[in-house]
């Protein structure tokens, strides 16, 4: 009856970490999504002839973006996925501005993400003022690499 016992408690404790997992990279997901969201907001500011709109922007979103990953212990796979749909979002709303579809549901999902930032930014104020020094030059890095590339397109 005890190996029964252990075993349900076992099996108990598996699920629930597997659901903890779950959670954690879901929230690394959608604060990814957000980041690419308010990071492509930045791009069309730059098209626009506004750099440093885009810079703030993408400090903005970079920051809350690492302070998850610096406090979240997340494995390889799960930082590929996540950088993917980042990438993917700042190409959503570049595509919504060049063809013109850049509606009012876009301009709340924007707004709404950089709301969700603020909030991871205030969360993870101790890892943001503990690590920047860290992620600075892979966070200047990027930055500069969007630049370039904005300005070749």
């Amino acid at each position: 009856m005890k190996s029964i016992g252990s075993l349900i408690t076992t099996l108990f404790l598996l699920l629930f970490l597997s659901s903890f997992a779950r959670a954690q990279t879901e929230k690394l997901d959608n604060l990814a999504a957000c980041a690419g969201v308010v990071i492509g907001n930045g791009s069309v500011d730059f098209y626009m002839g506004d750099e440093q709109s885009f810079d703030d922007a993408a400090n903005i979103a970079y920051s809350a973006y690492l302070s998850e990953i610096f406090a979240g212990g997340y494995g390889q796979n799960d930082l590929k996925v996540a950088d993917q749909i980042l990438g993917g979002n700042v190409d959503k709303i570049i595509s919504a501005y060049n063809s013109e579809n850049f509606t009012a549901d876009v301009y709340e999902e924007v707004v709404g993400c950089y709301r969700s930032l603020a909030k991871q930014l205030m969360e993870g104020a101790e890892t943001i003022i503990n690590n920047q020094s860290k992620w600075k030059n892979l966070k200047d890095t990027s930055i500069g690499t969007l630049k370039r590339m904005l300005r070749a397109g």
